[in-house]
């Protein structure tokens, strides 16, 4: 599941969580600027966090935990929480909490 925020230049952010057969999830983001072309995240995806192992029971669910927000002080500043696992197990994920801000 992703999330996304805009803060109040009007930039925007989208948190998602990244995996394939061959990494572990991977905690990322993307976005783009008020001034950057409409339809497009022209920032570019980064890495907030890569996780060192996968969930194998399939039986439970996987990104419910996801929230992009906007910090109140600032109105800049972006947080994101996505879920994530130190180690591959059938349930044993825990939260990562990642701030940024873009720069116009």
């Amino acid at each position: 599941m992703g999330s996304v925020a805009m803060d109040r230049l009007g930039n925007m952010a989208l948190g998602f969580s990244a995996s394939d057969a061959t990494i572990h999830p991977q905690i990322r983001y993307a976005g783009r600027l008020v001034t950057d072309p409409l339809n497009t995240l022209a920032q570019g995806e980064a890495h907030l966090f890569d996780g060192a192992g996968s969930q194998t029971d399939t039986a439970n669910r996987w990104g419910d935990y996801s929230s992009m927000a906007i910090d109140p002080v600032d109105d800049c500043h972006f947080w994101y929480t996505q879920e994530y696992y130190d180690t591959t197990s059938s349930f044993n994920w825990r939260t990562r909490i990642g701030n940024f801000m873009f720069h116009p």
